[in-house]
């Protein structure tokens, strides 16, 4: 911004030192504040594309992004609640053999005691 300044403050004292009529040198001074508003308004149009094109881009890429952190999410919830019923599953499996070991065991503990009473009697 300050390069502008300058450049305008230089082109205001060449003008007004320079060897012509005031007519002359008012119309050549608001030619060129004219020209300069002119490209000024050309360049802040440009600006304002190049951030809405960017501004584009940038929601295009967002979008992407979130689809794919979507599609991991939901490959990362499938796999849990795979290893979450393969765990189920083998939880109550051990649970089912831990079950028959105990009953096959008390069983087996009934039988000998009634084993070992059946034998007391006969004494």
């Amino acid at each position: 911004m300050s390069f502008l300044k300058g450049v305008l403050t230089g082109l205001a004292i060449g003008y007004l030192t320079a060897p012509r009529s005031g007519k002359d040198t008012r119309e050549k001074l608001t030619k060129n504040i004219n020209d300069l508003q002119e490209q000024w308004e050309e360049g802040v149009s440009q600006v304002k594309e190049g951030v809405s094109q960017v501004k584009s881009q940038v929601d295009k890429l967002t979008g992407k992004a979130e689809a794919k952190v979507d599609q991991y999410a939901d490959q990362a919830e499938n796999t849990f609640d795979q290893y979450k019923n393969e765990s189920t599953s083998a939880h109550n499996q051990t649970k089912t053999d831990y079950n028959n070991t105990v009953d096959r065991a008390a069983n087996a503990s009934h039988s000998g005691i009634s084993d070992a009473e059946d034998a007391l009697k006969f004494n």
